[in-house]
């Protein structure tokens, strides 16, 4: 079954599909596994997305359990015409502020997740909790620092849809004490969730998207019920 989301556009179409078996990609698009079983392509042979991994598919079908697919049109995605969707500011109408715009976002499916695997922390192994997953779609210009931050109450990933950027992992508040580049073209999701689950709550490191061309990308939050 199908479904497009409320931030869905005619720029970047974007449906979920829920229990899908050999569904047809016709045109390019991202295709990201929201659950935490492996999906399938199809091509030349039968091909795994792993969990909370992404790829692009163009005239392959696919099967898996919860997926997003992403439809970009070629038309440069630029500033205006996120401003155009409506999309709104995140820092507000301020000066001397990173422009971050942000779509509308939507709860996409509840799903169980065992915190150990996908945290990749042993010491969790068989936590089975309730997520609720929600999505939206994000925009800012080349060469913008989207903003360092540690603090989040849920799983976070990203998906590049258009442009270069990158996740960033730094030791203070501070660009000099960057550590960690993660290089995003189209198509891919940043590797492994950042934070670890510590008494009871999530602990990230200092952390930042960063915009080398103008870039979109999609955010994935997953939410503890």
């Amino acid at each position: 079954m199908s479904e497009e989301l409320g931030f869905s556009s005619p720029l970047v179409r974007v449906e979920v599909l829920r229990e899908a078996t050999d569904y047809q990609v016709t045109g390019r698009s991202i295709v990201v596994n929201l659950s935490p079983l492996d999906a399938w392509t199809l091509g030349n042979q039968p091909a795994a997305i792993p969990p909370f991994s992404s790829t692009i598919l163009a005239g392959a079908s696919v099967s898996g359990s919860l997926l997003l697919v992403l439809a970009v049109d070629e038309t440069e995605l630029g500033e205006q015409s996120a401003r155009d969707l409506a999309w709104t500011d995140f820092y507000g109408p301020c000066d001397g502020v990173p422009v971050l715009l942000r779509s509308s976002q939507v709860e996409v499916e509840d799903v169980e997740l065992d915190e150990g695997t996908v945290l990749h922390q042993p010491g969790l192994a068989g936590s089975v909790r309730t997520f609720r997953i929600k999505a939206n779609l994000w925009f800012s210009p080349a060469g913008t620092d989207c903003g360092i931050h540690n603090q989040h109450d849920f799983i976070e990933l990203h998906t590049q849809v258009s442009g270069q950027g990158r996740m960033q992992k730094f030791l203070s508040k501070d660009h000099s004490s960057l550590y960690e580049d993660q290089l995003l073209s189209p198509g891919n999701t940043n590797p492994v969730p950042f934070c670890l689950e510590q008494d009871g709550a999530y602990a990230y490191p200092w952390h930042q998207y960063k915009a080398d061309t103008d870039c979109v990308w999609l955010a994935l939050e997953y939410h503890r019920i």
